[in-house]
């Protein structure tokens, strides 16, 4: 019988004698090095996201072959409440810091700082950019990987958004540059590799569930499978610990970012029809923001947007406060809230982009359960057979330093959510 066959004989074994854990990184090009890695900590831990999980697929796909996902949710499970906006850089970054956007500046995954310059225009922010998204002025907070840098424990990275910039005047003893082509199985080699260089905490990331859920929705064949795709780069990692010995003494974190709500031009809604988008400056997507010049009224913009239809706008500081989404100068000085699946943009994009609104998206508003994310944990600091109801994303920084015995720095999380831990 093949490896392979043999995985979900093992994993129930495994099971059944509670050895538990996971671990993970990235690809030997493009790779930087830090501080040499020591020999096996007597705390490890693999943080890991699957971006786009959203919180009730395991649930909701029985029949998905999941079998390493499911083995996990055997240890703690929870629905995730993510950051708003919705969106992957935000959340990732809160899910690091414990910091909502609005106290670690990354407010959207694209965004512009009036307060810094760039040849007399605001400076730009966007996933795209590589040469903003390694500047460390863009990243507030301590994020994880830092903490435990600066508290002796080394720490490897790949493809976290923040682990390529320089945050606080530190790096991960290892991290990479993003590639989207590395193929999975060679993110899980590196991961290992690193393992066995004695890192501490080690993250990781797929970006599968998350593709095919823009492009076809959440219901689509094609997540199912991307589901399947990342739980087989999961169960390759848990065989390569558990051939390193590795797999009692590591403990393993798996979380993602947002869910996912299908979208299309039957729920579209145009700014044209309150105000010309030709003589507003706006931030367009599922959380758009309009940027007024001194001499146009926010009041009267606010007013226009928000009779709209499935819009609700506001003034940056009238935000709700349930959504930590008012003080900071990066928001946009009118924020639009969204209905959930709506699209606002203009007839202009509308009529050239025939194809567009379609497939699925996300970021809007969290209350929304659509947009809810995973959180799955399992190893030998963390509870057995626990099913919570919800955790927040802020919460998740606090839970991995406890796990690996560090001092957190100070965040937005509620330390009672500490009670995962054993």
């Amino acid at each position: 019988m093949t490896p392979r066959r043999l995985l979900p004989v093992l994993l129930t074994l495994l099971a059944l004698v509670a050895v538990q854990q996971l671990y993970g990184c990235a690809a030997p090009a493009d790779l930087e090095a830090g501080r040499d890695l020591e020999a096996a900590p007597e705390r490890a831990l693999v943080l890991v996201s699957l971006d786009g999980f959203r919180w009730d697929y395991l649930e909701a796909k029985p029949d998905v072959a999941a079998p390493t996902l499911r083995w996990l949710a055997g240890g703690v499970s929870a629905r995730l409440v993510p950051v708003f906006p919705t969106k992957t850089f935000p959340n990732h970054y809160s899910l690091a810091t414990g910091l909502h956007p609005q106290n670690h500046g990354i407010v959207g995954n694209s965004m512009r700082d009036p307060e810094r310059l760039e040849d007399g225009e605001p400076a730009r922010f966007s996933l795209g950019n590589r040469a903003a998204v390694e500047d460390g002025r863009w990243w507030g907070g301590e994020p994880i990987w830092v903490t435990a840098e600066k508290q002796g424990l080394r720490a490897a990275t790949v493809f976290w958004p923040g682990t390529a910039a320089e945050i606080g005047g530190v790096r991960p003893s290892r991290w990479l540059s993003f590639d989207g082509d590395m193929a999975y199985d060679d993110r899980v080699d590196l991961a290992l590799e690193w393992v066995d260089e004695g890192a501490a905490l080690t993250t990781l990331y797929f970006e599968a569930v998350d593709s095919a859920g823009h492009r076809h929705g959440p219901d689509a064949p094609q997540v199912d499978a991307a589901i399947e795709h990342v739980d087989r780069a999961l169960a390759d990692l848990v065989e390569g610990l558990q051939a390193r010995g590795r797999l009692e003494t590591t403990d393993i974190v798996v979380v993602s970012d947002h869910g996912m709500v299908p979208v299309s031009r039957d729920r579209v809604v145009f700014f044209d029809d309150a105000l010309d988008p030709d003589d507003y400056d706006v931030d367009w997507g599922e959380v758009p923001g309009v940027w007024p010049r001194a001499d146009q009224d926010a009041d009267a913009v606010v007013a226009a947007l928000d009779a709209l239809p499935h819009v609700r706008a506001f003034r940056k500081e009238d935000v709700p406060d349930r959504l930590h989404y008012s003080d900071h100068p990066r928001i946009p000085p009118v924020v639009v809230l969204l209905d959930e699946g709506w699209t606002l943009t203009s007839r202009d994009y509308f009529e050239s982009r025939q194809d567009r609104p379609s497939g699925a998206t996300h970021g809007f508003d969290n209350r929304y359960r659509s947009m809810h994310a995973l959180f799955l944990a399992r190893g030998p600091r963390f509870r057995s057979g626990l099913e919570v109801d919800s955790l927040q994303t802020v919460d998740v920084y606090g839970i991995v330093a406890g796990a690996l015995g560090l001092e957190p720095a100070p965040n937005d999380g509620d330390a009672g959510a500490l009670r995962v831990l054993r």
